[in-house]
C-alpha cells in the first residue's frame, strides 16, 4: 500500500504501468503466510524501467498532440475573430457616435451623461426618467434588461423593482477592472443588445419613410472623386420576420468629363474595397464638402444612377439568389433536426410508457 501510494504521488499517471505489477503480483499469489516479508521486499523492488520509459514517451506524445490541438483551435478561432470583425465592421468609437446620434434626435445627450470611466473605458449613466424616455412606454423593458438585479419572485414591477433597483452604466469597449474582472455595475453593449437595436430602428424607419433615397456628399481623404451607390437587400418571411438582409455596393470613379457619352466605369472589387475605405474615413470625419462641389454633383446625380443602377441591381440579383437557396438549405437542416428531436423525444415517451408498465404490478 505504501509503495503504491508513493506511486501515485511521484509518477502520477506514469506510474499506472508500475501499480498494475504490484497489483497482479498481490492477486494472483496472494500474501502467503510466513511469506510476507518476501513479498513486501518483492514489491519494494518492483520497477520496470522499458515499460515506465515507454508509457513516459506516449503521455509526452499526448501532451505534445494536445498542445498542438490548442495552437490549432486558437490559430482557427483567432482567423474567426478576424473575419467577424472584418464582415461586421463596427468600431467601438463609431457605434457610440451612431448611438449618440440617435439619442440626440430622441432629446438626450450621450456625452453629457458620461459617468466615471472603468480603467481607461468610458461609461455612460442613463436617466430613466428623462422627457426621453418617458414619451414611450417601450423604453421601460429596455432599461429593465440594465438593473442591476432581476426581479424577484411576488417583486412589484412598476413599484418596488423598478423604483428600487438601480440601472447599470452601459460601455462601448470590455469595461475590465485592474484585477481583470468584469465590472458588475457597468455593461458592454453591442450591434445585438436591446438598448442599440432600438436605436438603430431610427435610421431603418427613417429609410422606409424616404424610400431609402437619399444623395449625400462629403469630404474624403483622397484626391479622386468616388462615387458609391448603396442598396439594402432584405428578405422577409411570414409575419413580417426579417430573414435576412445585407448592404450591396457599387462604386466607381467620378468625372464630369465626357459625361454624355462616356458612362461611369464600375469598380473592381480592389478598387471598390479602397473607395469603401476611404468612405469610412470620410464619414468619422464627418466633414461636408463645399457647396460648390455639391451643385456639381447635383448636376449629374440622374446621370450617375442610370450608369450605376443595372450593376447593383444585377448584383442584388445574384445576392437574393444566394440568400434564397443559403434559406432553402438552413430550412432543411432545421426541418431533419427538428423531426429526429421529436422522434427522440417520442421513443423516450414510448420508453418510459413501457418502464411504467412493468413496474406497475397491475
Amino acid at each position: 500500500m505504501r509503495k503504491t501510494e508513493r506511486i501515485r504521488e511521484q509518477l502520477g499517471a506514469i506510474g499506472q504501468v508500475i501499480e498494475e505489477r504490484v497489483a497482479k503480483r498481490l492477486v494472483e499469489n496472494g500474501i502467503a503466510r510466513g511469506a510476507a516479508a518476501d513479498l513486501a521486499r518483492a514489491i519494494e523492488d518492483e520497477n520496470d524501467f522499458e515499460r515506465l520509459a515507454r508509457a513516459r514517451a506516449e503521455m509526452d506524445d499526448d501532451e505534445r498532440v494536445r498542445h498542438e490541438r490548442l495552437l490549432k483551435e486558437q490559430a482557427d478561432l483567432s482567423k474567426i475573430l478576424e473575419h467577424s470583425r472584418e464582415r461586421v465592421g463596427v468600431d467601438s468609437l463609431d457605434l457610440r457616435h451612431v448611438v449618440g446620434t440617435a439619442l440626440t434626435r430622441a432629446g438626450y445627450d450621450l456625452e453629457a451623461s458620461e459617468s466615471d470611466p472603468v480603467g481607461a473605458v468610458h461609461t455612460f449613466s442613463f436617466d430613466p426618467h428623462a422627457a426621453a424616455f418617458t414619451r414611450d412606454a417601450g423604453w421601460d423593458d429596455i432599461f429593465d434588461d440594465l438593473r442591476s438585479r432581476p426581479r424577484k419572485r411576488g417583486e412589484r414591477l412598476g413599484g418596488d423593482w423598478r423604483r428600487d433597483v438601480p440601472i447599470r452604466k452601459i460601455a462601448f469597449e470590455p469595461p475590465i477592472l485592474a484585477d481583470g474582472r468584469d465590472a458588475d455595475d457597468t455593461v458592454q453593449v453591442h450591434l445585438e443588445h436591446r438598448l442599440v437595436r432600438r436605436l438603430l430602428t431610427r435610421f431603418l424607419s427613417q429609410g422606409f419613410q424616404s424610400n431609402l433615397s437619399r444623395v449625400a456628399v462629403i469630404q474624403g481623404p483622397g484626391a479622386q472623386a468616388r462615387i458609391v451607390m448603396m442598396a439594402r437587400l432584405a428578405v422577409y418571411g411570414p409575419a413580417a420576420a426579417r430573414l435576412h438582409e445585407e448592404i450591396i455596393t457599387v462604386t466607381a470613379d467620378w468625372t464630369e468629363a465626357n459625361r454624355d457619352h462616356k458612362p461611369l466605369r464600375v469598380h473592381g472589387e480592389v478598387s471598390e474595397t479602397k473607395t469603401l475605405d476611404q468612405l469610412e474615413r470620410a464619414l468619422r470625419e464627418s466633414r461636408a464638402a463645399p457647396e460648390v462641389a455639391q451643385a456639381r454633383i447635383a448636376a449629374l446625380i440622374e446621370k450617375d444612377n442610370a450608369d450605376l443602377l443595372p450593376t447593383l441591381e444585377k448584383n442584388a440579383a445574384g445576392q437574393l439568389a444566394d440568400a434564397r437557396k443559403q434559406l432553402a438549405k438552413r430550412g432543411e437542416e432545421e426541418a431533419k433536426s427538428l423531426a429526429s428531436l421529436l422522434e427522440n423525444q417520442r421513443a423516450r415517451i414510448a420508453k418510459a410508457s413501457t418502464d411504467a408498465d412493468k413496474d406497475d404490478p397491475n
